[in-house]
């Protein structure tokens, strides 16, 4: 959702560099982008052990979070480029699709909700409704059964490393699609296609069909 669907990442990481500034600590930019995709509970490990604090992602977390739904609240969230143009094509078609994030089941539908697309997916698959998050296939096989196909029937659209893990350990071709972070050769190998915006994908499921 967030980076793929949703432009967020910049957002977040405005909000994160802001709870770490108010508790006078130094914001990291490379443990930012190590947490992209990653789910709470991982997100929460990274930051303790990193600054050596077992305390520092409670006490961070919820500034960050409230920082995150001021700003939204003011300005919502913008779509990414070719969201509309893809679900058009996707509704006319008949396909299905399902919103596997790392972001909690309620926060996701929250953010979904506000950007007015919520209606277009048929359901949503949170960090929280699945027992081990990306970069396990979890949340990706459970969204190919909500949808009622196998996930080799199903294609993923990605653009963090975890992500594309995930979605290549349920089965599912992982189509990259990059936000800020570039992804690494190893991981590269790994999907399907690349494109630049969501738009691209209609060719893609076009040749498949």
């Amino acid at each position: 959702m967030d980076g793929t669907v949703l432009d967020t990442e910049p957002m977040y990481k405005k909000a994160w560099r802001s709870a770490f500034e108010r508790t006078n600590h130094e914001f990291s930019e490379e443990l930012f982008n190590r947490c992209v995709g990653q789910p709470i509970y991982s997100t929460k490990r990274f930051i303790n052990e990193t600054y050596n604090n077992p305390d520092l992602f409670d006490l961070t977390f919820p500034m960050a979070a409230a920082w995150a739904h001021n700003y939204k609240k003011l300005n919502g969230i913008p779509v990414k480029p070719g969201f509309r143009e893809l679900n058009d094509f996707l509704k006319e078609h008949d396909i299905k699709s399902v919103i596997a994030t790392s972001t909690s089941h309620a926060a996701a539908v929250e953010d979904l909700a506000g950007s007015k697309i919520l209606e277009h997916f048929i359901g949503v698959i949170g960090g929280d409704d699945v027992a081990n998050g990306k970069p396990a296939p979890d949340s990706y096989i459970k969204a190919a059964e909500l949808a009622g196909v196998s996930t080799e029937d199903c294609i993923a659209v990605e653009d963090s490393v975890n992500g594309i893990r995930s979605a290549v350990a349920a089965g599912v071709k992982c189509v990259y699609i990059k936000d800020f972070l570039e992804i690494p050769p190893e991981i590269e190998k790994l999907v399907y296609k690349k494109v630049n915006t969501l738009d691209e994908i209609i060719p893609i499921i076009e040749n498949l069909s």
